[in-house]
């Protein structure tokens, strides 16, 4: 902690949202920005928003996952053999997502934002699921590049 820092200054910093260019992503009131995408080094970063209250779809991530909760809390619900598990993850959560889960993920009420990086070993990002789970739609690495020309070096 630097001089002149009180600690209680330190604890209430928040991750400044308020210049970020977001897009539209996936779901009414989830959006992206697109930090970094390395088709040689197979990767992608991006940071991801959810206002209060809102999810995501089904998703299963194919890449090797982190994140880090920035602001808010992030919720996930996961489907495993036994269920649905909630997992409420708030800022300053660090997580390394295992590959292949089935999950949703979303906001609490007071929205979230969060840094996710995605390290793949070949252009297989993630799926998006139907809500039987069966597949949607398969995302690569090729459809973050696409969106990285397109607005995401602005």
């Amino acid at each position: 902690m630097s001089a002149g820092q009180s600690q209680s200054s330190r604890d209430k910093f928040r991750f400044d949202t308020s210049n970020i260019k977001w897009k539209d992503f996936i779901t009414e009131g989830c959006y992206y920005r697109i930090l970094n995408v390395d088709p040689a080094l197979q990767t992608a970063e991006m940071l991801l928003k959810f206002d209060p209250g809102c999810l995501c779809v089904f998703h299963r991530h194919i890449a090797p996952t982190t994140s880090l909760v920035l602001e808010g809390s992030l919720y996930v619900k996961e489907q495993t053999a036994s269920g649905m598990v909630e997992t409420i993850r708030p800022a300053g959560t660090f997580t390394v997502g295992a590959e292949n889960e089935v999950h949703i993920e979303g906001a609490g009420d007071d929205g979230v934002v969060a840094y996710f990086s995605m390290r793949g070993k070949d252009d297989h990002i993630y799926d998006l699921l139907n809500p039987d789970l069966s597949l949607r739609r398969v995302v690569t690495l090729q459809d973050f590049a696409r969106d990285w020309e397109y607005w995401g070096k602005a």
